[in-house]
């Protein structure tokens, strides 16, 4: 690549930096992660309480964070997530997963039918206490923007205290990923669930 290029490349990247600084990002490309062997879709679905996670814009300070994944009539997976926003109530979003026919537990995932979908990719996963999901996307191979999530199935293991899913923090750090970005709301003190807006 000649160095004007690497230049031209490295503004742009800059230049992207600056728009996508609220998320979590770092210089180069995606981390090598290996994803769930022989992920199985149908004991994934379920409910998931979410236990901590990457930054990310969309969520903003979303408390209270339920996904629940069901299967639907094509194959495709049902996504309801539905999260508090302090001064604002419970809010809802429905989406649709589809796993990679040749390696399942790379789901793609889109909210709106004219967005592209995103990376779901399920890391590590036993079914029935917790799960690891990873999205990364590069910009150029010199930057990345990763999302991360540890959901677990019993909402007592979001507490917002970190030392209750130590496994599943030492389970990202050793693919690589920086897990001090990690942010833990937890499902304490939820409000009822008397309005979704």
């Amino acid at each position: 690549m000649s160095s004007q290029i690497q230049s031209a490349c490295l503004l742009i990247a800059v230049c992207l930096v600056g728009s996508i600084s609220a998320q979590v990002w770092d210089f180069g490309p995606c981390p090598e992660v290996t994803v769930q062997d022989n992920f199985d879709v149908a004991s994934y679905l379920g409910v998931w309480y979410e236990a901590a996670r990457f930054y990310a814009e969309f969520q903003g300070d979303a408390r209270c964070v339920v996904a629940e994944y069901s299967l639907k009539d094509n194959g495709h997976v049902n996504v309801l997530n539905t999260a508090y926003f302090p001064g604002e109530g419970y809010q809802s979003a429905v989406g649709d997963a589809k796993a990679n026919p040749d390696n399942p537990a790379k789901l793609g995932v889109k909210f709106s039918r004219w967005s592209p979908r995103a990376k779901y990719w399920v890391l590590d996963t036993d079914y029935v206490e917790s799960a690891l999901v990873h999205s990364c996307t590069s910009i150029f191979g010199l930057v990345n923007v990763q999302f991360n999530w540890i959901l677990v199935r019993d909402s007592s293991l979001s507490t917002g205290d970190a030392s209750k899913i130590q496994p599943e923090l030492t389970k990202f750090e050793e693919q690589g990923i920086d897990v001090s970005k990690f942010q833990f709301y937890g499902h304490v003190n939820c409000p009822p669930k008397d309005m979704i807006v």
